[in-house]
């Protein structure tokens, strides 16, 4: 029997191909795809600039059982799921903590090592059902909400190493894409009076008009964002610093933007070909600042981003403003590169 995918077959160009749709061995889960989100990582991906094992691509992945092989427990033919991207070893220190993401012996990934859900079915491997990568979602959630779970439990994980601090304390975040955006939906959710920073003004905008939760909005073309936030906070800086945009001076300021005894992530990579950074070390060491970084998610964090989306305390409605089908995914992909469409989640639908 056959499906359709969208086959990776070069640089920035896919094809729509029959493929022989997966059979499930023991221990294994068919998952029919229902929506998957297209990510940053995705766009590299098609750029040539991020390597992959896989032929199909696509991890941000919600769906129904179709079929689940011999010996699997606790989930159905028939119930609706998201996918979790990692798969870690199971064995190392860091797997039996259920931070599958830390994974000593490097995990490997849905969309990466594994085919992903830029196709009408998906096989997931015992391994991750072992490590129940398949979770159970609600009647009431829709697809395409749930496949914001994926995104939103990696800026839960890139939270998880920070202090735990009183409601009042400032949060900047940097970068307005979706990334930016779902941090400031938790810092939120965590107390936090938020900066919201971007490089231009048109992102910001957008920001606004979707009832993004900000209480202050920064065009860094327009104006030094330092001492921007260094004026909001009375000149003591931000508690948080969040780097959600793939930029050495945005590394650079962070550090001069944060406060005494702050957290920052720097959550966004830089090319892995031009890496160092020029940074003022003596403020991370005279302001006792913790600077973390952030890769990927684990079980617990894709539970809780679950829980927040299902129940309503974050709306993630308003960032659903594409959707295409898998004929058109080359199209989806630049539509989620050219910021005068003003998208901010994109998502295929297979059976469209």
């Amino acid at each position: 029997m056959k499906m359709k995918a969208a086959v990776l077959a070069g640089k920035e160009r896919f094809e729509i191909k029959e493929v022989e749709k997966p059979k499930c061995a023991p221990g294994e889960v068919l998952v029919k795809v229902k929506a998957c989100a297209v990510c940053g990582t995705d766009l590299r991906i098609f750029r040539g600039q991020k390597k992959v094992d896989v032929p199909i691509t696509g991890h941000e992945i919600s769906g129904v059982i179709e079929e689940i092989g011999e010996g699997v427990r606790e989930i159905s033919v028939g119930d609706r799921v998201v996918v979790e991207t990692v798969v870690g070893c199971g064995d190392c220190d860091a797997c039996r903590k259920g931070e599958e993401n830390r994974c000593r012996r490097k995990y490997k990934a849905i969309g990466y090592q594994f085919n992903g859900g830029f196709a009408q079915f998906l096989l997931v491997p015992r391994a991750a059902v072992k490590q129940g990568c398949v979770i159970k979602i609600p009647d009431g959630l829709s697809f395409e909400e749930a496949s914001i779970v994926e995104p939103f439990s990696c800026v839960i994980n890139g939270w998880s190493p920070f202090k735990n601090r009183s409601p009042g304390f400032t949060a900047a975040i940097v970068g307005a894409g979706i990334i930016g955006m779902l941090h400031v939906e938790y810092a939120k959710q965590k107390g936090a009076k938020v900066v919201l920073i971007n490089r231009s003004a048109p992102r910001l905008i957008l920001a606004r008009k979707i009832g993004l939760p900000v209480d202050l909005f920064v065009d860094a073309s327009a104006s030094n964002p330092v001492d921007r936030v260094r004026a909001f906070t009375n000149g003591l800086g931000a508690d948080v610093v969040i780097c959600a945009a793939s930029s050495k001076e945005v590394q650079k300021e962070a550090v001069e933007m944060a406060a005494v005894d702050a957290d920052i992530s720097f959550f966004a990579g830089i090319p892995k070909n031009d890496p160092y950074v020029e940074l003022n070390t003596n403020l991370i060491h005279y302001n006792e600042l913790h600077v973390h970084g952030a890769n990927a998610s684990n079980r617990r964090q894709y539970l809780e981003a679950l829980n927040m989306i299902a129940s309503g305390k974050v709306d993630v409605k308003k960032f659903l403003t594409h959707k295409f089908p898998l004929e058109k995914i080359e199209e989806a992909i630049r539509t989620l590169e050219d910021r005068s469409l003003n998208a901010i989640k994109v998502i295929i639908d297979p059976w469209m």
